[in-house]
């Protein structure tokens, strides 16, 4: 008996994780703002932030550095038209470089990524989702 109710409680439980899991909502952000909460404050930055999915909109301040061969990855910097050093380093894969070399600076665009502030405000895993 108590174990039957044990593991109707687990299934209910697993059920609800995956859930709220399959549903949980992405943040959006600027890439001005990320930057500039990075800037104040790197510890609270990455508390908020680092390992979390986002998507991140900003201004394309110059050309896109594509993976150098098939191990590599590629960098594109998104930022504010208006504000120097206010930068978010957006990092993809080969399998995304033909998305992203097709922008040039001067773009406004949308991607969504991981955010991981040991070494500045970065994003791993970079994909685009809007121009």
């Amino acid at each position: 008996m108590i174990l039957g109710v044990v593991m109707a409680l687990a299934s209910v439980t697993v059920l609800v994780t995956c859930r709220n899991d399959s549903n949980h909502s992405i943040r959006t952000i600027t890439a001005e703002t990320l930057a500039e909460k990075y800037r104040v404050s790197v510890e609270a930055a990455r508390r908020e932030f680092d390992g979390k999915e986002l998507l991140v909109e900003g201004y394309v301040p110059k050309a896109v550095d594509g993976p150098k061969n098939d191990e590599g990855e590629g960098l594109i910097l998104l930022g504010s038209e208006k504000k120097v050093n206010s930068e978010v380093q957006c990092w993809f894969t080969r399998y995304e470089a033909a998305e992203f070399g097709s922008i040039g600076p001067g773009s406004s665009i949308t991607v969504k990524g991981v955010f991981n502030g040991e070494a500045g405000p970065v994003l791993k895993f970079c994909k685009l989702v809007k121009r």
